[in-house]
């Protein structure tokens, strides 16, 4: 299915173009709404953006511009999306840009009560974190040759780049946060004469141990059991994959003495984000208090054609915000050479 923006009408004409330049505002209002969809491709919550797009009104063009805007959606383009699985969404009130995460220091106990006496009173106490959205904006401009003369793969070309850096920059947002959290990375363990792999593979179970012993008593579960998620660069994939395949045969006899990577379950994310750099993995325990929130999704604002350089700018506005309000859920390790 090709994209909204190589759609034509019976008569070779750009169907965005013709919206565009339309003098009718329902026909531009429609464009922007196009253009927003483009720019949410990415997410997977389509429905919500179907309907708001269907409320927007039907006009001859509109419907076959939006059914393109939809099928679309199984493109080829890739989006940095593996963040996503470190936070949990928190869903934002009307009219509310910051939501409190509690750090709770818990005095309650189990006892045996006998028969007749009372159950006694713990006290909870603690403090909290109150975590912001932010705004991020951008804006795309076509110019009146772009339009008149039906530069639509130039036009293709803009949006593209357009979207890839919304979606950059949020990306970027997200492991900024996952980075600072991590603190002194853990130091790559064993001696010089273990060799790489099984130092790789001490280095994994201690990143575990380490994690689940800091959250064993903050009421997130069983951490024995618990699903961590590995962070790393590209570079280190083959080293990580590594480790987890690795049996005790696979290590020197003289120094197998049963050193596997702990079988437990770790997913694994690579991402070549500026962030996560080569050599120094993040382990993480995935939601809990490490929290994201949307106020408003990717939202297209169409200003008038400028009469002074008879360019057309839509800006696109997101509101969010994320927070690591519990930075043990947080470890770095050292992968050494």
């Amino acid at each position: 299915m090709k994209n909204i923006f190589y759609k034509f009408d019976d008569n070779g004409e750009s169907i965005l173009c013709k919206m565009l330049e339309s003098p009718n505002a329902e026909d531009r209002k429609m464009a922007k709404v196009a253009l927003e969809a483009f720019v949410m491709k990415p997410q997977s919550k389509l429905l919500k953006i179907k309907k708001k797009i269907q409320a927007e009104g039907v006009s001859t063009d509109f419907q076959i511009l939006t059914k393109d805007s939809f099928n679309v959606t199984v493109e080829e383009d890739n989006f940095d999306l593996g963040y996503e699985r470190a936070f949990r969404d928190v869903p934002l009130g009307r009219g509310q840009d910051a939501w409190q995460i509690y750090n709770v220091v818990n005095g309650i106990t189990f006892e045996k009560v006998e028969e007749g006496q009372r159950i006694p009173v713990k006290k909870i106490s603690g403090t909290l974190v109150t975590a912001y959205v932010d705004y991020y904006g951008g804006a795309l401009g076509f110019t009146d040759k772009m339009v008149r003369f039906r530069k639509v793969p130039m036009m293709l070309d803009m949006a593209r780049l357009f979207r890839n850096k919304f979606w950059a920059n949020k990306a970027d947002n997200h492991y900024t946060l996952l980075a600072a959290a991590s603190g002194t990375a853990i130091t790559w363990q064993g001696a010089a004469s273990d060799g790489q792999l099984r130092r790789d593979v001490l280095t994994i179970n201690k990143a575990q141990f380490d994690l689940g012993n800091a959250l064993k008593d903050k009421g997130y579960g069983d951490m024995a059991t618990a699903p961590f998620i590995i962070y790393a660069n590209p570079y280190d994939q083959d080293r990580i994959e590594a480790a987890f395949r690795a049996m005790t045969a696979d290590l020197a006899p003289a120094l197998a003495t049963g050193q596997e990577t702990a079988r437990r379950r770790i997913d694994r994310v690579y991402t070549y984000n500026s962030n996560i750099t080569s050599g120094t993995p993040l382990m993480l325990l995935p939601g809990q208090k490490s929290q994201k929130a949307t106020a408003m999704e990717p939202t297209t604002y169409t200003r008038p054609q400028d009469l002074l350089t008879l360019n057309y700018t839509q800006s696109v506005w997101s509101i969010y915000g994320a927070t690591v309000a519990d930075t043990d859920q947080v470890v770095s390790f050292t992968l050494g050479s």
